[in-house]
């Protein structure tokens, strides 16, 4: 046990396999996948989060990860985006500043004026049709507009802790790109051409469309491309899906194909359900930013009444209030069963007591202002002789127990197996900190070992904590 101690206190991973015997595969993961101009819903949310941690366990496990965020933006939505925008008369600078919310904005006028005039609809059509022709005008205001979204995308993504490697686009799998695809699905016999012009093919007895009867392609045909493009370009083993559960026919499509074309790889749908009731105290939330922000107020309030706070809430380069509304949207999310749908309330995610992120921030928190200020430095090994006199061998029971934690939560995906292990490490460390002394115990020896296993406890935390994808404070 004092190995594994001490491996986890120096932050190495137990699971770090050799280079030459035996190398981790390369895994990919697809997640959050917003489309352009609609909003960042809730499934896009959960996604997100999701998607972020199986990325960071993977990467603790010592896998290259590759992030892709796989965007929406080919269709004629686009033909109404653009009518949208000249409707509203939307200028490039004013889109530039808020892209999200301008595009969407624009998105839903076009769609209303499309109710009353059936004209609007012909004019998108004819757009997008121009864009499958390459039309260079229509091409380049597109262009325009996803560069918008990227930009401000990654602002918040940046601010909710989640980075991405590789950005891919609908797109670049459109009908132009992928004919070779579709020849070899048909020269495979895999999809078959029905008497009204569309291609299909044969899921479990099931026809799915692949191809429509005017000759456009469907997602599933674009996923397939995407598949064989990846595989080529990455050599993965294994590749997630993170994707509500809405989405199972498909996948199950998309992998019945991609096996009949011969490809090897572990492919998963990461499935999970959906979020009731989330919505700000101003009215529903529509955009992911709305959601943060609305987190950060409330703990801010929360701060400002709490006679414990450390930090200076007028600073404006503090994050604290940020950072712990963050932890406690993406605890409150990863705590539940991942394919359950739960019903949200802000009271309950944002609690200062209890089951929350805030009780792993304020743990984490309070371990680092221990080692601050306990006037000696943590010795380096654990000293079994003394060991019995630092009243903390319970902590190390729970320390013991976290590679078997990680690789339950590796085997079954569940974030929520790592969540409750982290609250009961808080639980474990808050009751030993009121017996187990530090700063005012008189032997600086038993200062020393407890030091380090508190410490220890910390480290544990620490990277328990960035898996879920928080970035752990020292203050709040």
């Amino acid at each position: 046990m004092f190995n594994k101690i001490h491996r986890v206190f120096h932050h190495s991973s137990p699971f770090k396999m050799s280079t030459q015997e035996n190398p981790p595969g390369k895994i990919l993961v697809e997640f959050s996948s917003p489309n352009i101009a609609k909003p960042f819903h809730m499934g896009h949310l959960r996604s997100t989060i999701i998607g972020n941690f199986v990325a960071n366990l993977f990467e603790d496990f010592q896998h290259p990860v590759t992030r892709i965020n796989y965007l929406g933006d080919w269709g004629t939505q686009f033909g109404l985006l653009k009518v949208g925008v000249d409707l509203l008369k939307i200028p490039d600078e004013e889109l530039k500043s808020d892209p999200i919310k301008k595009l969407y904005q624009a998105y839903v006028a076009a769609n209303e004026k499309a109710k009353e005039d059936e004209e609007i609809a012909a004019k998108a059509r004819e757009i997008f049709s121009r864009m499958e022709m390459e039309d260079t005008d229509d091409l380049s205001k597109w262009n325009q507009y996803r560069d918008f979204t990227v930009n401000e995308l990654r602002r918040v993504y940046s601010r909710l802790g989640v980075h991405f490697d590789q950005y891919d686009w609908e797109s670049m799998y459109r009908r132009r790109n992928i004919e070779p695809v579709l020849n070899a699905l048909r020269e495979k016999g895999i999809i078959s051409k029905e008497s009204d012009g569309k291609e299909v093919t044969d899921v479990d007895g099931k026809k799915v469309t692949v191809v429509k009867s005017d000759g456009t392609t469907l997602y599933l045909a674009r996923d397939i491309a995407a598949v064989l493009d990846r595989e080529r370009k990455h050599n993965f083993s294994q590749l997630f899906y993170i994707v509500d559960n809405a989405q199972s026919d498909h996948f199950r499509a998309l992998f019945h194909v991609t096996q009949k074309m011969g490809i090897n790889r572990q492919l998963r749908h990461v499935k999970f359900g959906r979020i009731h009731g989330m919505s700000t105290r101003r009215g529903n939330i529509v955009f992911l930013e709305d959601i943060l922000n609305e987190a950060r107020a409330i703990m801010k309030e929360k701060q400002l009444k709490s006679p414990n706070t450390k930090v200076n809430l007028t600073d404006l380069s503090d994050r604290s209030s940020d950072i712990l509304g963050i932890s406690a949207v993406i605890v409150n999310d990863l705590k539940q069963k991942r394919q359950r749908d739960y019903a949200f309330d802000w009271n309950n995610a944002l609690k200062v007591e209890g089951y929350t992120g805030i009780m792993l921030q304020y743990t984490h928190c309070r371990l680092f202002s221990l080692a601050e200020k306990a006037g000696v430095e943590a010795d380096e090994s654990l000293n079994p002789h003394i060991l019995p006199q630092t009243l903390c061998q319970d902590i190390l029971q729970e320390i013991d127990k976290f590679p078997r934690v990680l690789e339950n939560t590796r085997d079954s995906l569940e974030a929520c197996i790592l969540v409750k292990y982290l609250f009961g490490l808080c639980s474990t460390v808050s009751r030993c900190l009121k017996t187990a002394r530090v700063k005012h115990e008189p032997s600086n020896d038993l200062k020393r070992q407890r030091l380090l296993i508190f410490n220890t406890a910390r480290s544990t935390l620490s990277r328990g904590m960035r898996i879920l994808g928080l970035t752990p404070l020292d203050r709040m």
